[in-house]
């Protein structure tokens, strides 16, 4: 067995040589990976839907509507208000801000909105709940933001914040 002196260096290996990487995949490989690929992008640019609720003075605001939509499509916002106070609501109204209407083309109210982005409930009993259903068709591109405010006689109220997305 012959020893080493230490002070002689270990042994290295030679370096390796300089290799061109490459993606070597199959046609079938391929294939899928592009598939994949395809429905992540697609699960950005399909419609989502969500549900906000608010609670103040009495008054229950729930609104369902679009968080991401595509241009020109029609989606629906639902409005759900309840009066939760034991005391009757004389002069409901929920209005819209028209900042966020302005990003549709065109809105179909059911039941038909007092003047743009307003409607009046009239009389909510104790627990009563009324639905309001607006079908809209998105116009302008990018994000619409605005409240949907619930008020009773002219006093108290309640706001949900409304965002949706159009994607071209």
């Amino acid at each position: 067995m012959s020893r080493r002196a230490p002070s002689e260096p270990q042994p290295r290996p030679p370096p390796a040589p300089p290799l061109r990487r490459r993606l070597a995949l199959d046609p079938l490989h391929a294939i899928g990976a592009f598939a994949l690929a395809c429905v992540a992008a697609s699960a950005l640019f399909m419609h989502a839907r969500g549900t906000r609720e608010a609670t103040a003075q009495g008054l229950t605001l729930r609104v369902a509507h679009p968080e991401r939509m595509r241009f020109r499509d029609m989606e629906r916002v639902t409005f759900d208000v309840e009066n939760t106070a034991g005391e009757p609501c004389r002069a409901a109204t929920l209005t819209l801000d028209e900042a966020y209407l302005d990003s549709f083309e065109e809105h179909h109210a059911t039941p038909a909105e007092a003047a743009f982005g307003r409607f009046e409930l009239g009389d909510l009993a104790p627990r009563e709940r009324r639905r309001i259903d607006i079908e809209l068709r998105g116009e302008r591109s990018w994000l619409a933001s605005g409240n949907a405010t619930l008020s009773c006689d002219g006093e108290r109220g309640v706001h949900v914040p409304l965002r949706t997305f159009i994607f071209p």
